[in-house]
C-alpha cells in the first residue's frame, strides 16, 4: 500500500515506523527542516521537507496514486486542508488526527475515513481510570452528549435475563460472550460475565452502570 503521512512529529514518526515494518511504501512530508532531517536518518521511508498543504508538493509525493493519506500534524487547519485536497482527488482512504475538541465534526462532515481525536483519547483514558464496575469508554459523540462504552454484567446485576436491545433510553449494540460476538435480543438474554457494547446519552451512563451491578 502507498501511504502519504503529513506531519512527522511523535505520532507521525511512530505511524510511519509501524507502516514501514508492515512493508508499506511510506512517504512523510514534514515542514520543519531539522525534524525532516532526523526523520530521514531514522525512518525506512521517503521524507520530504516541504509544506504538506501545497498541491504541487502533494502531487510530487504521489498523492494521485496513493492508497491512503494520513494527516497527523499538530494543526487542525493543516490537517483539514490536506483532507479536502485528498477528498477532491479521490483518495480512497483518508485518516486525520484532530487536536482540538469539537473540530472532529468538521472532518466527519467532510466524509473522512477515520477521525482520530487525540485529545479526547487522553480524556477517555483518565475517565476510564477513574470509573469502576467494569465500564470503559470507547468513544464520545456530538461534543460528549452521547457515548459508546463497554460494560461488564456482574453476578448480582439486575440486567441478567434482560432480552431486549433497548435499555433505559440506551441501546445494546453487541454482546461479547465466551469468545463470541452475539446480537442482543430474545435469543440471547444477558448473562453474568457478558461484555456489552452500549450507545447512550452520557447522562444515562451511571444509571446503567448501577443496573449492571
Amino acid at each position: 500500500m502507498r501511504v502519504i503521512i503529513i506531519g512527522g512529529g511523535l505520532v507521525g514518526a511512530h505511524v510511519a515506523t509501524m507502516l514501514s515494518k508492515g512493508k508499506h511504501k511510506v512517504t512523510v512530508i514534514e515542514k520543519e527542516e531539522k525534524l525532516a532531517k532526523k526523520l530521514a536518518d531514522r525512518l525506512d521511508a521517503l521524507v520530504i521537507n516541504d509544506d504538506g498543504t501545497d498541491m504541487l508538493v502533494l502531487k510530487n509525493a504521489g498523492i494521485e496514486t496513493a492508497d491512503a493519506i494520513i494527516a497527523l500534524s499538530r494543526d487542525d487547519k493543516t490537517n483539514l486542508m490536506v483532507c479536502q485536497i485528498a477528498k477532491n482527488i479521490g483518495t480512497s482512504k483518508i485518516i486525520s488526527r484532530v487536536n482540538i475538541p469539537g473540530n472532529d465534526e468538521l472532518f466527519v462532515k467532510l466524509g473522512i475515513s477515520l477521525v482520530v481525536p487525540t485529545t479526547q483519547y487522553g480524556v477517555n483514558m483518565v475517565a476510564n481510570e477513574l470509573k469502576k464496575g467494569g465500564l470503559r469508554i470507547l468513544s464520545e459523540i456530538g461534543d460528549a452528549k452521547a457515548v459508546i462504552y463497554e460494560l461488564v454484567i456482574e453476578k448480582d446485576s439486575k440486567l441478567i435475563g434482560h432480552d431486549n436491545e433497548s435499555l433505559e433510553g440506551s441501546r445494546v449494540c453487541a454482546i461479547y460472550r465466551n469468545g463470541e460476538v452475539l446480537y442482543p435480543g430474545s435469543r440471547n438474554p444477558l448473562q453474568a460475565g457478558d461484555v456489552l457494547i452500549i450507545i447512550s446519552k452520557t447522562a444515562n451512563m451511571d444509571k446503567i452502570q448501577k443496573l449492571a451491578g
